[in-house]
């Protein structure tokens, strides 16, 4: 038998409680009494115990103080104010943040107990067994989303345990040692750092990964980009540490004026990162004048080039600017056959893509792309009709730390160049996840990758590539009930080797859809990733997926 330990503190004022609340939560632990039912301690030096525990009051006079000190503990009716949606989730908390905490989950707690029938509640509690920090302050939350029993449900570092679930106490440790078995301890306290970003996304619901995570490793984030952005307003003040405003066209001078601004800060950066393709060269050039860990500037002029990622990687790839110069090109080199590809060098969002069966749909393709918006260059070179893939990769000083693929399904594009006399693009329909490729071409995948990011001078951070399987052993069928999915391809001798061919790499995550999927489904927060692996020494134990992967 233990009584919950709350360490005594001043909370901050702005907690809802009533200025009586130390008093009153101090009243709520006495009351409570807590029984230890299992203890689970599966991790070796992940530094985590888990201990089941019944808690309850012995008395009906316990449970009717116990109902007067949570109306003790209400904030008064109509005085809670809803917290400002610029707001992020708690961080790495400070002491009187740790005592505020304890504090909730001790009202929780207290709520659970008098509202069932029983007057008695189960929880999971986690308890570091030996001193450190927590690779990020929010990786519970993180490795046991979607945790199998549906009783369980989260508050801080607890899960509450149904009243009318029964817990299979094996299986309940095996899912703990797949999902918590890496050193979730660290040694010693977190060290702050600041990491300066380069640009940001267009609105803060796509940024609330990034910042989320920043905050979860109590990393600083100083934003570089156009006055009046919105992480400069009072609504979203909170998320950066300092918003410096520069000019970021991506133009030769953008390195300078990313170096003036840092020098102007006066403060400590470790890491400098821009998630945005077309600033990606300027950023990494300025970080080596700066001193900061980065790729090489002449990664991202290749991977930020269509036609020069298609050459690295020994493509009959060719840069043109104008239809006469697409057209003597195709002629004068026989590799470009028909079906071709042609694209914008610096293009996105698979924009302005088009196949070609012929030269009357490159005279077509040439009018249709909007060259203000990508530039004057394209790329010609030869269509691949492999299955196309997403690939997500973590690297660490050139060591994988971890690989996945997607199935894209096939464009409009795939099956012709045209539909009713206009041209099909290539705009993304449907992702799924995992790939059901044949495993040996998911391994030639990965290790094709994971080589051209190395070769390239890419060794830590995230990647997001896409890529299609030369000469695939599978392809995609609709059946008769209108259903599209990979069917094995007999067109292909087993004899022939497939092999992989790269159309684009991304420094940065993937969207909204792929990160949140494989957050849930590996344990791995790509957003974390990509945030851990800048600054200074990187941190590699957040990349660990779970063991069952």
């Amino acid at each position: 038998m233990a009584i919950i330990d709350l360490d005594q503190g001043r909370r901050p004022s702005h907690n809802g409680f009533t200025d009586n609340s130390e008093l009153a939560t101090q009243d709520a632990k006495d009351i409570l009494i807590v029984n230890e039912v299992e203890r689970w301690n599966p991790f070796g030096d992940g530094g985590i115990s888990v201990i089941h525990v019944s808690v309850g009051v012995s008395s009906p006079e316990s449970l009717s103080r116990l109902e007067s000190t949570l109306k003790t503990l209400s904030p008064p009716t109509g005085n809670s104010e809803p917290s400002p949606k610029g707001v992020l989730p708690l961080g790495v908390p400070d002491e009187q943040e740790v005592v505020q905490l304890r504090a909730q989950l001790l009202v929780e707690i207290s709520k659970q107990v008098v509202q069932v029938p029983r007057h008695e509640v189960g929880l999971l509690l986690f308890i570091p067994s030996k001193p450190g920090h927590l690779v990020r302050s929010d990786i519970l939350e993180i490795r046991l989303t979607d945790l199998a029993d549906a009783a369980l449900k989260s508050a801080a570092s607890a899960l509450f345990i149904s009243s009318n679930a029964v817990l299979d106490p094996a299986a309940l440790g095996r899912e703990f040692e797949n999902r918590l078995s890496f050193p979730i301890i660290q040694p010693g306290q977190r060290p702050r750092k600041t990491l300066a970003l380069v640009g940001s996304v267009r609105k803060p619901l796509v940024g609330l990964g990034f910042f989320r995570a920043a905050r979860a490793l109590n990393i600083g984030i100083v934003q570089l980009d156009r006055p009046n952005h919105w992480t400069s307003t009072p609504e979203y003040a909170s998320w950066v540490e300092a918003q410096l405003p520069i000019d970021r066209t991506p133009d030769d001078g953008l390195a300078s004026r990313i170096v003036d601004a840092i020098k102007g800060y006066n403060k400590p950066v470790e890491g400098l990162v821009s998630f945005f393709e077309p600033l990606q060269v300027g950023t990494a050039r300025a970080a080596k004048e700066l001193g900061l860990p980065a790729p090489p500037a002449s990664a991202f002029e290749i991977a930020t080039d269509k036609q020069r990622t298609s050459a690295f990687q020994g493509n009959a790839a060719y840069r043109v600017s104008s239809l006469k110069e697409a057209l003597e090109t195709v002629e004068q080199h026989p590799q470009l056959s028909y079906p071709l590809i042609v694209k914008p060098c610096s293009g996105r969002g698979s924009e302005g893509v088009f196949r070609l069966d012929n030269e009357a749909d490159l005279v077509q393709a040439f009018d249709s792309i909007d060259f203000s918006r990508h530039g004057a260059e394209v790329v010609i070179e030869p269509f691949c009709d492999g299955p196309e893939v997403d690939a997500n990769l973590v690297l660490s000083d050139g060591e994988l730390l971890f690989f996945e693929t997607s199935d894209d399904l096939p464009k409009d594009a795939d099956a012709a160049s045209k539909q009713d006399g206009d041209l099909q693009t290539f705009i993304e329909l449907a992702n799924v996840m995992p790939s059901a490729l044949p495993h040996d071409e998911v391994e030639i995948l990965k290790n094709s990758l994971h080589q051209s990011l190395v070769r390239l001078g890419f060794r830590t951070g995230f990647y997001h590539l896409q890529a299609r399987v030369q000469r695939s052993r599978a392809k995609y069928v609709t059946n008769l009930d209108g259903i599209t999915d990979l069917a094995s391809n007999d067109l292909i001798e087993a004899t022939v080797e497939p092999s992989a061919w790269l159309l684009e790499i991304n420094a940065r995550p993937p969207g909204l859809q792929e990160s949140w999927a494989s957050r849930s489904t590996y344990g791995i927060d790509f957003w974390g990733s990509s945030a851990a692996l800048r600054p200074g020494r990187p941190e590699r134990h957040g990349t660990s997926p779970f063991a069952s992967v």
